[in-house]
């Protein structure tokens, strides 16, 4: 059944269909040539699955743009899924930009400095879980425990006097309905293959920041 969002810019729902989606940076800047960004988007990228239970088929993340392969659910339609994950990974990389811890408060006010960040994160938690309640906490707090290290790194690699700007996405995204078994083979040697296409790497599994159903989950550690 097709079903056309009101704020969709006539983007065609099918429910159970596939959908090949990019998204890119403002003004093309390679904000995920820095293998802590582009890590920081997968990780991002893994959590909002989980959060809008989608499926996720394929994904690669280039210098200034991401390609991915997704079939959402009931939970979200893809351009839920795309809007939650473009803005909390605009966020995320924004405040490591600045310095700025990612494991933060949520509820309102000013956080406590004696909290510890369990204490934090399990409150944080709780506050989630009211519109997800199928999240388990292991699941939350690893993910923000472990884009706070990202933070950590990026802070010993680059101190504070780093050249990158805000970050930015483009508005909106291309998406293309995924039509057969074809198509969708198309589409996933096309995430399979892309690195080498623009001459990243010389062996396409050889690229950290790509994954395409089949391969082994990477894992990031």
């Amino acid at each position: 059944m097709h079903r056309l969002h009101r704020n969709s810019q006539k983007r065609f729902y099918d429910e159970g269909a596939v959908y090949f989606i990019t998204t890119v940076t403002h003004e093309r800047y390679p904000y995920f040539r820095e293998p802590i960004l582009a890590e920081l988007f997968i990780r991002n990228l893994w959590f909002a699955k989980n959060l809008k239970q989608f499926a996720l088929y394929g994904y690669t993340v280039l210098p200034n743009h991401v390609h991915l392969l997704v079939q959402p659910s009931e939970k979200a339609n893809y351009s839920e899924a795309m809007g939650s994950l473009k803005r909390n990974t605009a966020r995320d990389i924004n405040d490591i930009l600045v310095g700025k811890s990612l494991i933060r408060t949520i509820a309102g006010g000013d956080s406590n400095p004696r909290l510890r960040s369990l204490d934090v994160l399990r409150a944080n938690y709780e506050i989630t879980k009211r519109d997800h309640p199928h999240l388990h906490f292991d699941t939350y707090a690893t993910h923000f425990r472990g884009i706070e290290k990202l933070r950590k790194q990026f802070v010993r690699k680059h101190g504070k006097n780093h050249s990158f700007p805000r970050f930015r996405w483009q508005p909106s995204f291309r998406d293309h309905m995924i039509r057969d078994e074809r198509d969708y083979l198309h589409h996933l040697e096309y995430i399979h293959g892309n690195a080498l296409k623009h001459g990243l790497v010389n062996n396409p599994e050889d690229y950290l920041y790509m994954w395409v159903e089949g391969m082994l989950e990477r894992i990031f550690p």
